[in-house]
């Protein structure tokens, strides 16, 4: 009976497992013929671009009933044969094996059908303009994609053609919603030269709001937002918030047209910075909450707090910022201590914007540069003053030089203005300074002389300025001392290059300078001194150690002028021919003729140094000039080997000419005639020499010899005993007495 029972279960198992055998090879059957006919839609469809919508449907169907089967096939073989093929386990793997096998492709045919699935909802919810559904089916694929289903899957061709689809279906969906932006938000511009209007028109209103919010989460989703959110801030920029920022003749205002939220901005030609730092910050609230009202305010995505304005705000958030600190606030930063008192209003305003742009989401919390700015004031006040100060120096360095004013020893700062914080002058305010240091009697004595109006103002504002730092804070006049010092530097560097071409073809200029430059050392020898008990005891408030560089550049100057001035004698001279045979009326004409150049030069020089100059400097000057006329002059003469008693007269006549002309040079209105040799004799070294040679072209030999007096005579004082004889040479001719002469100068 056992047996019986076993036979009986074993012609059972085997009609089971020849049943599954052939539903597997049915199965497979399908299987490939559905891999055939995907494989021929899939082709047809992404790389030949026929129309198959029906046919892709019927596949689907076809592909879940399939499935099915399988299913079925699973179970049956799980539950009924698993128990009675255990005891042939060979057969029983060969089986799971083939339903492995089966099972991985059904999975591949079942992700196909899905991703067909997936692509068709995309182009029905594109359709709809439902944009967000669509890039989440789009989404969706790729991530399916990334999913490994099958051992060989990266072998299978329809993959890669799936994967290439999906690329081109992306790539054409942000293109598509880039229509839609500009659909949606565009901007129209025009330029004149009267001014410019720019106009940013959102249709947002109405049914459009919902296409648009489909439109903001589909780029966001597609990561294109941000790109687009940096275009449209970098425009924003540069057509709203520049020009409200930067023009004061700007209007703004908004309309709505249908559907259509318009708003536009017109901006004069002028380019003024605003004054009005509340119409700014108004004029950029506004135009900021209005645009948050009717476009900003959009989430990024469903359920999302992130708004567009957040986004807007982390692209263009710190330049906009940057540009209102700069050029809106920074200018109601004041440059007087009376207007402090007022900033207040500022501080509170400015907190008030801050809050504004907070609650709007442009900036973050953490976001305080605005409050940060003007809650530092005393620091910006004194900022805003050193670099104005520094700006009205400059100009002062850069103006015209040739206007002067006199200084002299009652005026040692000229003619001054009143200072606005009280009535007395800055004159007596310097002597109250000076008082309270005890001074020498001469420490403000200048000579007379003219300096340039422009200096005698830049040593007027310093002199303002310490005064200034006197009364404020220790910060701020750290900053302010340090400020004028800055001044003397900047002076050292501009004054000369800037002027360099007047300073070196204009000698009235170059005095001028020279004149400025000792006029500023004076008053740096004390100006620190005089401001030092009242500025703070940290300073080291002194301008000593640059005294000697504002001298030296006054002084190289008017000496590159003097050797100038030189080389124009010498080459006046030049044109004498050495001065020999003057006797001829060509050669005496030449030699006149650069004798009258010199001396022209000369009065010209004294015309324009005379009234500029200090006395003593004017004369040491043109000293130093005539010096080198009458040295060269007596060097031609000395050296001529033959004098005829004609040349002699005539070189005694020219000599005469300098003589006579060389006096007045060193006149002042106020000085006697009889002062003037003795300048001469003071002045210009080689006038007693000149005036020997001058003696001995008309002299005998005998009244030579006299003067001479064996080296004890006035002759002898300055020329030498070889210079003598080569005069005598050349003036007489070879006879005893002249032997006799000779042989008694040695």
């Amino acid at each position: 009976m056992a047996s019986f029972v076993a036979e009986v279960l074993s012609s059972a198992a085997q009609l089971e497992k020849e049943e599954i055998l052939g539903k597997l090879s049915t199965l497979a059957k399908k299987t490939d013929e559905m891999k055939a006919e995907i494989q021929d839609l899939v082709t047809r469809k992404y790389k030949d671009f026929d129309p198959c919508y029906g046919e892709s449907s019927q596949l689907g169907e076809r592909v879940e009933g399939l499935s099915e089967e399988m299913s079925c096939v699973t179970e049956k073989i799980e539950s009924e044969i698993r128990g009675q093929l255990n005891m042939s386990t060979g057969e029983f793997q060969s089986l799971t094996r083939e339903l492995q096998e089966m099972t991985s492709v059904m999975t591949v045919l079942e992700r196909l059908a899905k991703f067909q699935d997936l692509l068709e909802n995309r182009e029905t919810a594109l359709r709809e303009k439902k944009y967000s559904e669509a890039a989440s089916c789009l989404d969706t694929v790729y991530s399916l994609l990334q999913q490994t289903v099958h051992d060989r899957q990266g072998e299978m061709t329809i993959m890669a053609s799936l994967r290439t689809e999906c690329e081109v279906q992306k790539q054409k969906f942000i293109f598509d919603l880039g229509d839609v932006w500009k659909e949606h938000i565009f901007w129209t511009t025009s330029d004149t030269s009267e001014g410019g209007q720019w106009e940013l028109k959102l249709l947002t209103g109405g049914a459009e709001a919902e296409v648009v919010q489909e439109m903001v989460v589909a780029m966001a989703m597609l990561q294109v937002l941000q790109l687009k959110m940096k275009s449209f801030g970098e425009k924003l920029l540069s057509c709203f918030i520049k020009p409200l920022v930067l023009n004061e003749e700007v209007i703004i205002d908004t309309k709505s047209v249908s559907q259509t939220h318009i708003l536009w901005v017109s901006v004069a030609s002028s380019k003024k910075v605003t004054d009005s730092y509340v119409t700014v910050l108004d004029n950029i609230f506004s135009m900021l909450n209005y645009l948050h009202i009717k476009f900003l305010k959009f989430p990024i995505a469903p359920n999302s707090s992130v708004t567009l304005m957040e986004l807007l705000g982390t692209e263009i958030s710190s330049q906009a910022v940057d540009v209102i600190v700069k050029e809106c606030l920074s200018h109601a930063i004041p440059t007087n201590r009376k207007d402090l008192e007022h900033f207040q209003e500022v501080v509170a305003r400015t907190e008030l914007f801050q809050k504004q742009l907070l609650d709007l989401g442009f900036i973050k919390s953490d976001n305080s540069m605005l409050t940060d700015y003007v809650r530092n004031v005393d620091v910006l006040f004194a900022n805003k003053k050193c670099q104005e100060i520094l700006e009205q120096a400059r100009q002062m360095m850069t103006s015209e030089i040739h206007n002067t004013t006199v200084i002299s020893d009652d005026q040692p700062l000229g003619e001054v203005t009143q200072l606005d914080s009280g009535p007395s002058s800055k004159k007596t305010r310097k002597v109250e300074i000076s008082s309270e240091v005890p001074l020498s009697g001469n420490t403000f004595k200048m000579p007379t002389c003219h300096i340039s109006s422009s200096v005698n103002c830049l040593m007027n504002l310093a002199y303002e300025t310490l005064h200034e730092a006197t009364e404020s804070s220790p910060q701020c006049a750290i900053q302010m001392f340090y400020a004028v010092r800055n001044i003397f530097e900047l002076y050292c560097g501009v004054f000369p290059t800037y002027h360099r071409q007047s300073l070196s073809t204009l000698p009235q200029l170059t005095a001028l300078h020279h004149n400025n430059c000792m006029f500023i050392a004076h008053h740096l020898m004390t100006l620190g001194h005089q401001f030092s008990k009242k500025l703070p005891s940290t300073l080291n408030a002194t301008f000593v150690d640059l005294i000697y560089k504002i001298k030296k550049i006054g002084t190289e100057s008017f000496q590159e002028q003097l050797n100038t001035q030189k080389s124009q004698i010498s080459e006046s001279l030049k044109g004498s021919n050495g001065f020999s045979g003057v006797s001829d009326d060509e050669q005496y004409f030449a030699a006149e003729r650069s004798i009258k150049q010199c001396l022209h030069q000369l009065t010209h020089l004294q015309n324009v140094w005379q009234e500029v100059l200090p006395v003593n400097m004017y004369r040491k000057a043109i000293g130093m000039l005539v010096n080198t006329m009458v040295s060269e002059l007596t060097d031609y003469i000395c050296v001529l080997e033959d004098i005829s008693s004609d040349d002699a007269r005539h070189l005694h006549s020219l000599l005469s000419v300098v003589l006579e002309k060389a006096g007045p040079l060193f006149n002042t209105p106020t000085d006697k005639a009889d002062n003037m040799d003795v300048e001469l004799q003071r002045n210009v070294s080689k006038w007693r020499k000149f005036k020997e040679l001058h003696l001995v072209l008309n002299a005998s030999l005998q009244k030579i010899s006299d003067r001479w007096a064996e080296k004890k005579g006035p002759l002898a004082l300055d020329f030498s005993a070889n210079e003598i004889k080569q005069l005598i040479r050349a003036l007489f001719q070879n006879t005893d007495r002249r032997a006799a002469v000779l042989s008694k100068i040695r």
